[in-house]
Protein backbone atom coordinates (compact mmCIF):
# COMPACT_ATOMS: atom_id res chain seq x y z
CA UNK A 1 0.00 0.00 0.00
CA UNK A 2 1.45 2.83 -0.99
CA UNK A 3 1.36 5.98 1.51
CA UNK A 4 -1.68 9.02 1.12
CA UNK A 5 -3.88 6.61 -0.29
CA UNK A 6 -6.34 4.26 1.72
CA UNK A 7 -7.31 0.91 1.74
CA UNK A 8 -10.79 -0.42 0.96
CA UNK A 9 -12.04 -2.54 3.82
CA UNK A 10 -15.87 -2.89 3.47
CA UNK A 11 -18.48 -1.91 0.62
CA UNK A 12 -18.35 1.83 0.63
CA UNK A 13 -15.55 2.48 3.53
CA UNK A 14 -12.84 2.99 3.55
CA UNK A 15 -9.60 3.57 6.24
CA UNK A 16 -6.84 6.01 5.39
CA UNK A 17 -3.00 5.50 5.41
CA UNK A 18 -3.27 6.67 9.27
CA UNK A 19 -5.98 4.07 10.06
CA UNK A 20 -8.94 6.90 10.27
CA UNK A 21 -11.64 6.78 8.01
CA UNK A 22 -11.52 8.29 5.15
CA UNK A 23 -14.45 10.47 3.91
CA UNK A 24 -16.51 9.17 1.25
CA UNK A 25 -18.00 12.42 -1.10
CA UNK A 26 -21.26 10.57 -1.92
CA UNK A 27 -21.80 9.09 1.24
CA UNK A 28 -21.42 12.25 3.01
CA UNK A 29 -23.40 14.40 0.26
CA UNK A 30 -26.21 11.26 1.13
CA UNK A 31 -25.92 11.86 5.02
CA UNK A 32 -26.29 15.57 4.66
CA UNK A 33 -29.55 15.32 2.83
CA UNK A 34 -30.97 12.67 5.17
CA UNK A 35 -30.42 15.25 8.39
CA UNK A 36 -32.08 18.05 6.16
CA UNK A 37 -34.92 15.27 5.58
CA UNK A 38 -35.07 14.82 9.07
CA UNK A 39 -34.94 18.43 10.56
CA UNK A 40 -37.64 19.42 8.18
CA UNK A 41 -39.59 16.44 9.48
CA UNK A 42 -39.17 17.51 12.85
CA UNK A 43 -39.93 21.09 12.60
CA UNK A 44 -43.22 20.08 10.53
CA UNK A 45 -44.35 17.67 13.39
CA UNK A 46 -43.30 20.36 15.66
CA UNK A 47 -45.70 22.92 14.00
CA UNK A 48 -48.79 20.48 12.85
CA UNK A 49 -48.63 19.77 16.97
CA UNK A 50 -48.92 23.46 18.01
CA UNK A 51 -51.36 23.67 15.41
CA UNK A 52 -53.63 20.70 16.83
CA UNK A 53 -53.81 22.19 20.03
CA UNK A 54 -54.55 26.04 19.13
CA UNK A 55 -57.49 27.33 21.04
CA UNK A 56 -61.07 28.76 18.82
CA UNK A 57 -60.59 32.22 18.03
CA UNK A 58 -61.72 34.66 21.15
CA UNK A 59 -62.52 38.14 20.87
CA UNK A 60 -64.95 39.25 24.11
CA UNK A 61 -65.83 43.02 23.53
CA UNK A 62 -64.24 45.25 26.50
CA UNK A 63 -67.05 46.26 28.79
CA UNK A 64 -68.16 49.46 28.96
CA UNK A 65 -67.52 51.47 31.83
CA UNK A 66 -70.62 52.75 34.11
CA UNK A 67 -68.90 56.17 34.50
CA UNK A 68 -68.47 56.84 30.63
CA UNK A 69 -71.85 54.97 29.93
CA UNK A 70 -73.62 57.50 32.34
CA UNK A 71 -71.38 60.51 31.01
CA UNK A 72 -72.96 59.31 27.50
CA UNK A 73 -68.91 59.95 26.40
CA UNK A 74 -67.89 57.48 23.23
CA UNK A 75 -63.98 56.50 22.64
CA UNK A 76 -61.48 55.32 20.63
CA UNK A 77 -58.08 53.73 21.13
CA UNK A 78 -55.31 51.21 19.71
CA UNK A 79 -54.13 48.61 20.91
CA UNK A 80 -50.30 46.97 20.57
CA UNK A 81 -50.40 43.22 20.95
CA UNK A 82 -48.51 40.65 21.15
CA UNK A 83 -49.69 37.11 20.12
CA UNK A 84 -48.20 33.56 19.48
CA UNK A 85 -48.18 31.66 16.83
CA UNK A 86 -51.81 30.51 17.66
CA UNK A 87 -53.16 33.90 17.85
CA UNK A 88 -53.10 33.96 21.45
CA UNK A 89 -52.48 37.63 23.27
CA UNK A 90 -49.26 37.30 25.54
CA UNK A 91 -48.61 41.59 26.10
CA UNK A 92 -51.06 44.38 25.21
CA UNK A 93 -50.50 47.67 25.88
CA UNK A 94 -51.56 50.73 24.13
CA UNK A 95 -50.37 52.50 21.06
CA UNK A 96 -53.10 55.43 20.70
CA UNK A 97 -55.13 56.23 24.25
CA UNK A 98 -58.40 57.34 24.07
CA UNK A 99 -57.79 60.21 26.54
CA UNK A 100 -59.74 58.62 29.25
CA UNK A 101 -58.06 55.71 31.67
CA UNK A 102 -61.33 53.34 32.06
CA UNK A 103 -61.59 53.03 28.24
CA UNK A 104 -57.96 51.76 27.91
CA UNK A 105 -58.16 49.80 31.29
CA UNK A 106 -61.15 48.07 29.70
CA UNK A 107 -59.45 46.94 26.83
CA UNK A 108 -56.41 46.14 28.07
CA UNK A 109 -58.50 43.58 30.48
CA UNK A 110 -60.58 42.34 27.36
CA UNK A 111 -57.79 41.60 24.57
CA UNK A 112 -55.12 39.86 27.06
CA UNK A 113 -57.85 37.34 27.15
CA UNK A 114 -58.05 37.30 23.18
CA UNK A 115 -56.69 33.86 21.03
CA UNK A 116 -57.09 36.23 17.19
CA UNK A 117 -57.89 34.53 14.04
CA UNK A 118 -55.39 33.46 11.66
CA UNK A 119 -56.99 36.16 8.94
CA UNK A 120 -55.77 39.07 12.08
CA UNK A 121 -52.54 37.36 13.13
CA UNK A 122 -51.44 37.36 9.10
CA UNK A 123 -50.77 41.05 9.63
CA UNK A 124 -48.08 41.18 12.24
CA UNK A 125 -45.09 41.99 12.02
CA UNK A 126 -42.63 39.84 14.81
CA UNK A 127 -45.44 38.98 16.31
CA UNK A 128 -46.91 42.11 16.80
CA UNK A 129 -49.74 44.12 15.83
CA UNK A 130 -51.94 47.20 16.31
CA UNK A 131 -55.94 46.61 16.65
CA UNK A 132 -58.14 49.78 16.80
CA UNK A 133 -61.16 49.64 19.26
CA UNK A 134 -64.21 51.74 19.21
CA UNK A 135 -66.46 52.47 22.31
CA UNK A 136 -69.53 53.42 20.83
CA UNK A 137 -73.11 53.53 23.20
CA UNK A 138 -76.39 52.24 21.21
CA UNK A 139 -78.16 55.24 18.63
CA UNK A 140 -81.47 56.06 19.64
CA UNK A 141 -84.01 55.22 17.28
CA UNK A 142 -87.45 56.02 16.34
CA UNK A 143 -89.65 52.97 16.39
CA UNK A 144 -93.70 52.70 15.92
CA UNK A 145 -95.38 52.20 18.65
CA UNK A 146 -98.28 49.08 18.38
CA UNK A 147 -99.71 49.28 21.61
CA UNK A 148 -99.95 45.76 22.91
CA UNK A 149 -102.15 43.95 20.03
CA UNK A 150 -99.03 42.66 18.55
CA UNK A 151 -98.57 40.36 21.15
CA UNK A 152 -100.13 37.26 19.26
CA UNK A 153 -103.80 36.05 20.96
CA UNK A 154 -102.61 32.65 21.29
CA UNK A 155 -100.08 33.56 24.13
CA UNK A 156 -102.64 35.81 25.84
CA UNK A 157 -103.35 33.06 28.09
CA UNK A 158 -99.95 30.81 28.60
CA UNK A 159 -97.83 28.68 30.75
CA UNK A 160 -94.49 30.69 31.54
CA UNK A 161 -91.31 28.74 32.19
CA UNK A 162 -87.91 29.95 33.19
CA UNK A 163 -84.83 29.14 30.84
CA UNK A 164 -81.26 30.26 31.46
CA UNK A 165 -79.77 33.00 29.33
CA UNK A 166 -75.99 31.82 28.26
CA UNK A 167 -73.07 34.46 28.26
CA UNK A 168 -74.81 36.89 30.15
CA UNK A 169 -74.91 37.95 33.58
CA UNK A 170 -76.78 41.11 34.19
CA UNK A 171 -79.37 43.22 32.10
CA UNK A 172 -76.44 45.85 31.07
CA UNK A 173 -74.33 43.04 29.58
CA UNK A 174 -77.33 42.12 27.46
CA UNK A 175 -77.83 45.82 25.98
CA UNK A 176 -73.81 45.71 25.62
CA UNK A 177 -73.49 42.79 23.77
CA UNK A 178 -76.73 41.15 22.63
CA UNK A 179 -77.65 41.78 19.00
CA UNK A 180 -80.83 43.42 20.12
CA UNK A 181 -82.94 44.77 16.81
CA UNK A 182 -86.58 46.60 17.67
CA UNK A 183 -88.78 46.51 15.24
CA UNK A 184 -91.85 47.65 17.00
CA UNK A 185 -92.15 48.92 20.39
CA UNK A 186 -95.68 47.98 22.61
CA UNK A 187 -97.25 50.35 25.33
CA UNK A 188 -94.97 49.97 28.34
CA UNK A 189 -96.87 47.36 30.33
CA UNK A 190 -96.04 48.99 34.19
CA UNK A 191 -97.22 51.98 34.69
CA UNK A 192 -95.08 53.24 37.71
CA UNK A 193 -91.42 52.49 36.72
CA UNK A 194 -89.44 53.15 33.66
CA UNK A 195 -89.63 50.41 31.50
CA UNK A 196 -89.65 49.38 28.26
CA UNK A 197 -90.97 46.37 25.37
CA UNK A 198 -90.37 45.17 21.83
CA UNK A 199 -90.40 42.82 19.53
CA UNK A 200 -86.89 41.45 17.98
CA UNK A 201 -86.54 41.65 14.79
CA UNK A 202 -86.82 38.45 12.32
CA UNK A 203 -86.61 36.44 15.35
CA UNK A 204 -87.94 32.44 15.13
CA UNK A 205 -89.85 31.68 17.03
CA UNK A 206 -91.59 35.20 17.82
CA UNK A 207 -89.11 37.11 20.52
CA UNK A 208 -89.89 40.02 22.95
CA UNK A 209 -87.80 41.98 25.20
CA UNK A 210 -88.40 43.71 28.66
CA UNK A 211 -86.54 45.99 30.54
CA UNK A 212 -87.09 47.84 33.35
CA UNK A 213 -84.47 50.68 34.90
CA UNK A 214 -83.83 51.59 38.32
CA UNK A 215 -82.46 55.52 37.45
CA UNK A 216 -80.60 55.09 33.91
CA UNK A 217 -79.52 51.68 35.01
CA UNK A 218 -81.46 48.36 33.43
CA UNK A 219 -82.20 46.40 36.27
CA UNK A 220 -84.44 43.70 34.84
CA UNK A 221 -83.94 41.73 31.95
CA UNK A 222 -86.62 39.66 30.75
CA UNK A 223 -86.53 37.33 26.94
CA UNK A 224 -90.01 36.19 25.97
CA UNK A 225 -89.80 33.34 23.30
CA UNK A 226 -93.32 32.36 22.24
CA UNK A 227 -93.64 28.34 21.30
CA UNK A 228 -96.68 25.92 20.98
CA UNK A 229 -95.12 22.44 22.75
CA UNK A 230 -97.21 19.78 22.27
CA UNK A 231 -100.10 22.02 21.04
CA UNK A 232 -100.15 24.26 24.17
CA UNK A 233 -98.64 28.01 24.27
CA UNK A 234 -95.60 28.52 26.06
CA UNK A 235 -93.79 32.08 27.02
CA UNK A 236 -89.89 30.74 27.54
CA UNK A 237 -88.73 33.40 29.78
CA UNK A 238 -85.30 34.39 30.71
CA UNK A 239 -84.91 36.80 33.39
CA UNK A 240 -81.34 38.55 34.63
CA UNK A 241 -81.34 40.87 37.71
CA UNK A 242 -78.97 43.06 39.12
CA UNK A 243 -79.51 44.73 42.44
CA UNK A 244 -80.28 43.59 46.15
CA UNK A 245 -81.63 39.69 46.20
CA UNK A 246 -85.10 40.57 47.93
CA UNK A 247 -85.77 42.98 45.25
CA UNK A 248 -84.65 40.83 42.24
CA UNK A 249 -86.72 38.19 44.08
CA UNK A 250 -89.92 40.54 43.65
CA UNK A 251 -89.48 41.30 40.37
CA UNK A 252 -89.21 37.76 39.28
CA UNK A 253 -92.06 36.96 41.01
CA UNK A 254 -93.64 39.45 39.02
CA UNK A 255 -92.43 38.91 36.10
CA UNK A 256 -93.87 34.67 36.14
CA UNK A 257 -97.25 36.20 36.65
CA UNK A 258 -97.27 37.18 33.25
CA UNK A 259 -97.89 40.57 31.56
CA UNK A 260 -101.07 42.92 32.22
CA UNK A 261 -102.12 41.98 28.99
CA UNK A 262 -101.10 38.32 28.76
CA UNK A 263 -101.07 35.99 32.30
CA UNK A 264 -100.37 33.12 33.06
CA UNK A 265 -101.69 30.35 33.66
Amino acid sequence: MREGTGLEIADGVTVGAGGEPATDPKLESKGKSMRWTLLVALMWSSFAAQAATCPDPVRDAPAYPDDMRQARVQGSLVLDLRVDACGRVTEAAIAKSSGHASFDASALTASRGWVLSKDVIGGAVDGRLRVPLDFKLPQHRSYPYVGNDDWPATHRRARYVLENLAGYATPEAVLDQYDLQPEVMLTPPYKFVRNMLFRQRGADPREYWLFIYLGDRASVAARYRLVMENGEPVVRLAFLCEGEEKHCARDRKMVMKGLPFAKAR
